[in-house]
């Protein structure tokens, strides 16, 4: 006989607690979700019927407690009743990245041994050609017994729409399945040990690792977002970042949700974003540094527009001390950064409301997190003195695991033998000053493969080779560069032929900027990643090892791009 949870005292699941908050008689009627762009609103006790709803229809295609159920779905009210009624069913949940290419989503469903994919129509259907998409043909290749679930109309995702066209082999529609199922409002037990989540995260090594977000990283997390920004069932929360990542999950849905308080869905529009904070009300929000110098780009609403808002929390990317004092400047909202991983669930810095902002530090430490500066190459030993270092992690928020990876697992957790307990490596250069209890963030790392440009990650290799199928390139390497106060990428190319007297670099580089933009479109590179400068070397460097270095690449192209566009 299967075991109900009962809602015990002390630290409970991620079910438990939301679907806690649900079934609050107090909070039946209050706005627990609303989408601003199609003015469409859940309550609390409508978000119990319709998760329950979505349950047990996981349920009725024999989901069983620690199966895998991903989702490849955009931000919207439908993304809400497949992820929690997953968890109420003791599923793994494995929100997919949209802006995969469909390799990468298929390389990341077998990762995670996908029992059930639920969809939106876009991803399986070719409208243009009015056939099945080639996503979906390679799904029901590679997984012919993978069952798929699709959301026809995902804006009113409870009407009857039936499918376009011929119809579409191998999956099922959501709609019409929902109306004859029944609701599970039960919950199915689970410890704070296993595991309620999976989130692939590109990491240094182009193939996706999948983190194991187990039940007890859920409550610590979220509690100390609350703490830290005090934030109560008054606040209503504005959600602009992608919910396959963990930050809008975090940040806006879960401690709005614990608290009985309000989130806002909104398109990530920097032109109406001011707006939007005065016409809905919003008390906070969190979004990425490059999102406030596009907002600053925009007029900018005067500011009794957006009395209620209190701050932004911001993170995912470097921000700059100049850039942080001008949004501050010119729009009056308090900017409090913080620092967090998907392998803390979020956070693990963030800046109390009642401490003093430091340009361009990230805070520091959460209550449940314990922080290090060391240096790797010397047995992880701490440094002192405010100079830059490796940031390690220790604390009940931190991940035990990468999905199936005892490899990866391993290197991540380098530090313990050194420290004892668990420290993870997370790999970014950071200090803290002696002066001030902040931590400071250096940003992405020139020694590694990958960088982040808008929150994202950026594949270096995946780059260099799209660049040597070009027919003119002999080699290139990708590295991150500044440009404009952001972090960018660009691409130093070794041609095959040394340029002669008719060379025309402008328009050879103009070719390059355009075969990579075709990339992005056939699926060759990934969708987020857009190529803003190409640098004609004669080789590439090497460094110590005698291998290709992209440190040395990276500095070469930023001197070069620092010479054509000299900083004010």
């Amino acid at each position: 006989m299967e075991k109900i949870s009962c809602l015990s005292a002390g630290r409970r699941t991620p079910a438990d607690l939301l679907v806690t908050m649900f079934r609050d008689p107090l909070l039946k009627n209050k706005l627990c979700l609303v989408d601003s762009d199609t003015c469409r609103a859940f309550t609390y006790s409508q978000m119990e019927d319709e998760t329950a709803l979505a349950a047990g229809l996981l349920k009725s295609f024999y989901v069983e407690p620690g199966d895998t159920v991903s989702l490849l779905l955009e931000n919207g009210l439908h993304f809400f009743m497949p992820w929690i009624g997953a968890m109420r069913i003791g599923a793994k949940v494995h929100p997919v990245n949209c802006l995969y290419t469909s390799e990468q989503v298929l390389y990341a469903l077998e990762l995670c041994e996908t029992k059930l994919l639920v969809t939106q129509e876009r991803y399986v259907w070719d409208k243009i050609n009015n056939k099945p998409s080639l996503l979906l043909e390679l799904l029901l290749k590679q997984f012919p017994g993978l069952r798929i679930v699709v959301m026809h109309d995902a804006e009113r995702f409870e009407s009857h729409k039936q499918r376009i066209g011929q119809g579409y082999p191998g999956t099922y529609t959501w709609n019409i399945l929902k109306q004859f199922i029944r609701p599970y409002y039960r919950l199915v037990h689970r410890t704070l040990d296993d595991p309620f989540q999976l989130i692939c995260t590109s990491g240094t090594t182009g193939k996706p690792k999948a983190v194991v977000q187990h039940c007890g990283m859920f409550e610590p997390n979220v509690r100390d977002i609350i703490k830290t920004y005090r934030l109560t069932e008054n606040d209503r929360s504005l959600l602009i970042n992608k919910l396959f990542h963990v930050n809008a999950q975090v940040t806006n849905v879960f401690a709005m949700t614990l608290l009985g308080g309000t989130t806002v869905l909104a398109s990530p529009n920097p032109k109406t974003f001011l707006k939007t904070l005065g016409d809905w009300n919003i008390t906070y929000s969190s979004v990425i540094p490059p999102f406030l110098k596009y907002v600053l780009a925009h007029r900018i609403p005067p500011a009794e527009h957006r009395k209620d808002m209190r701050f932004l929390i911001v993170g995912a990317d470097i921000l700059s001390p100049e850039l942080h004092k001008r949004f501050m400047s010119f729009t009056g909202i308090q900017v409090r950064p913080g620092y967090g991983l998907t392998e803390t669930l979020c956070w693990c810095t963030g800046t109390d409301i009642d401490d003093p902002i430091y340009w361009g530090s990230i805070g520091t430490a959460l209550s449940h997190d314990n922080i290090k500066i060391v240096d790797p190459e010397n047995n992880w030993e701490e440094i002192k003195g405010g100079k830059w270092g490796r940031l390690i992690v220790s604390g009940d928020n931190v991940f035990r695991e990468y999905f199936k990876n005892p490899e990866a697992t391993r290197k991540a957790f380098a530090p313990s033998e050194r420290w004892g307990g668990k420290w993870f490596d997370t790999g970014d250069t950071c200090r803290k000053p002696f002066e001030t209890k902040n931590v400071f963030y250096f940003g992405w790392r020139a020694s590694a493969d990958a960088w982040k440009v808008r929150g994202e990650f950026v594949q270096g290799p995946a780059i260099d080779e799209c660049a040597k199928t070009h027919e003119s390139v002999d080699d290139a390497m990708a590295v991150p560069v500044n440009m404009d106060g952001e972090t960018e990428t660009a691409v130093c190319v070794v041609l095959k032929t040394s340029p002669g007297k008719d060379f025309e670099e402008g328009e050879a580089k103009t070719d390059l900027l355009n075969f990579f933009e075709a990339g992005r479109k056939n699926e060759k590179l990934e969708k987020h990643i857009k190529i803003k400068e190409i640098i004609f070397i004669e080789k590439i460097e090497l460094g110590d090892t005698g291998k290709k270095s992209r440190k040395k690449m990276a500095e070469i192209a930023q001197k070069i791009i620092d010479k054509k566009m000299p900083v004010p």
